[in-house]
């Protein structure tokens, strides 16, 4: 199968992109989007493979056969994918997309969507078998618009070790003490898009105090101050990024200028899936606002806890059965006790019911996949 690739890609060359805005560029804003590509394609059975989308349609209806979307939460008041429409629209290839998600603060489904992506709704619906979505609230922002043609399917980047023979390692127990090896994530810049911008804060404030208490490891995806310091370290603008930082905690009880020291040695960005998915295996529990810090450890064996901040997150968390609790029901971050709720057996039962309606997705929308057949 010759796929054409459009959405999140899966990775890029570093030396095409020296400075942080072009590396959050090629990767659509988000270091995280790597991991949804990463997993779509990981388990298909793909002859030719390209996402420059800049040889234009006509190019790739002469050379694919088929033209598949690695989805985000394309469905929210602030994107436009008229552009992606208008693409698809000069081919005639059958379209696949995986993970679309609707993002809102609320569960009110009538999101106030622009007329391109109106149009991109249109478009896909035309195109596809059916329409995997994040989640229940993305497939009634659909109905809305008169889509029915749709599956859940969680995240693809779940399915990533399906394919493989022994499937996805079992998660790993974990006793906590002194020397236990935290990565913590947080969503600081996307505050105003929580259920309780307030409590957002609070949770915030809380995984730092984790943080601190345990020098973890924090895994930025889009936060500029964390990026330079891990992408610049020892250079002006990493100083300058930590001082930023403390700024951004001045109401919080942290230590600046403990706060400080630990985000200039301890900041980390991967721009490469599978170094994300190798510093996962080392560190022993995640905890923190990002579904696919989540995913990166999980799909390694590595215990994680997911603290859902708005419908995108929250939906896909239920649906695929993560541990995971609402920012609004959270009291206070203790990393050793989120662990101990969490249900990891039910997680292993939930991936293994939720694969084979995935393998069935795939089937009905034409792609070839490695994923063994269902027993006789």
């Amino acid at each position: 199968m010759k796929i054409f690739l459009l959405g999140a890609t899966p990775r890029f060359d570093l030396a095409d992109a020296p400075g942080l805005r072009d590396r959050l560029g090629k990767t659509g804003g988000n270091s995280g989007n790597q991991i949804i590509a990463h997993g779509l394609l990981k388990p298909l059975a793909v002859d030719a493979l390209d996402w420059a989308h800049r040889k234009g349609p006509a190019h790739v209806q002469e050379n694919f056969d088929h033209i598949l979307i690695a989805a985000a939460n394309f469905l929210h008041t602030g994107f436009d994918f008229g552009g992606m429409a208008r693409f698809i629209e000069q081919t005639t290839l059958p379209v696949s997309i995986v993970g679309l998600g609707a993002q809102s603060s609320t569960y009110d489904p009538k999101i106030e969507l622009t007329e391109g992506t109106q149009r991109f709704v249109k478009v896909i619906a035309e195109r596809c078998a059916r329409i995997g979505v994040r989640g229940p609230f993305t497939a009634e922002v659909l109905a809305g618009l008169g889509v029915d043609n749709v599956q859940i399917t969680g995240c693809p980047s779940y399915y990533m070790n399906g394919a493989q023979p022994d499937g996805a390692p079992a998660i790993r127990a974990l006793a906590f003490d002194g020397a236990t090896r935290l990565a913590v994530n947080g969503s600081r810049d996307v505050v105003r898009h929580a259920f309780d911008p307030q409590k957002m804060r609070a949770t915030l404030h809380g995984l730092m105090a984790e943080a601190l208490r345990y020098d973890a490891l924090f895994v930025a995806q889009t936060e500029a101050e964390e990026i330079t310091m891990a992408d610049h370290p020892g250079t002006p603008e990493a100083e300058a990024a930590a001082d930023r930082l403390v700024d951004f905690f001045h109401d919080s009880a942290l230590d600046p200028s403990a706060l400080r020291g630990w985000a200039l040695r301890r900041s980390r960005v991967y721009w490469s899936v599978d170094g994300w998915l190798d510093a996962m295996r080392e560190v022993d529990f995640v905890v923190g606002t990002r579904f696919h810090g989540a995913i990166a450890a999980l799909s390694v064996g590595t215990p994680a806890f997911v603290l859902c901040h708005d419908t995108r997150t929250k939906e896909m968390c239920e649906f695929l059965g993560l541990p995971h609790g609402d920012i609004r029901a959270v009291d206070r971050i203790d990393a050793a006790a989120l662990y101990a709720r969490a249900d990891f057996a039910a997680l292993q039962a939930r991936r293994e019911q939720l694969t084979r309606a995935y393998v069935d997705f795939l089937d009905i929308n034409g792609l070839k996949h490695r994923f063994a057949p269902p027993a006789a």
